[in-house]
C-alpha cells in the first residue's frame, strides 16, 4: 500500500464531499470508502486498521464498525451518507 496515496484518497474524500454533511458524518465516508479500497486492493484487515486508527487518527469506533463489512455493505453505508446530505 502507498501510504502517501491512501492519505490523499482519504483526504480527498474529506475534501469533495457534500457541505450539508455534519464532520462525523464526512468522517464516517472517508473511513468507508478508504476501507472499501484498501479491501478491494487485498490489503489485509489489521493494514487497514492500524492506517486509518494509527496513521490518520481516524475515530477507531468507525473504524472497527465498517473494518469487516463486505463492498455490499460499504457501498450501502455509502448511499446512507450521501442520501443524509440532501434530506
Amino acid at each position: 500500500m502507498n501510504k502517501t496515496f491512501m492519505s490523499g484518497y482519504y483526504q480527498g474524500v474529506i475534501e469533495v464531499a457534500p457541505a450539508s454533511l455534519s464532520a462525523a458524518k464526512v468522517e464516517e465516508l472517508a473511513v468507508t470508502m478508504t476501507v472499501q479500497h484498501l479491501r478491494h486492493a487485498g490489503e489485509a484487515v489489521t493494514t487497514i486498521h492500524d492506517f486509518l486508527v494509527d496513521g490518520l487518527h481516524a475515530d477507531a469506533r468507525l473504524v472497527s464498525r465498517y473494518i469487516n463489512c463486505n463492498a455490499g455493505e460499504l457501498e450501502t453505508a455509502q448511499a446512507r451518507i450521501l442520501a443524509s446530505a440532501f434530506n
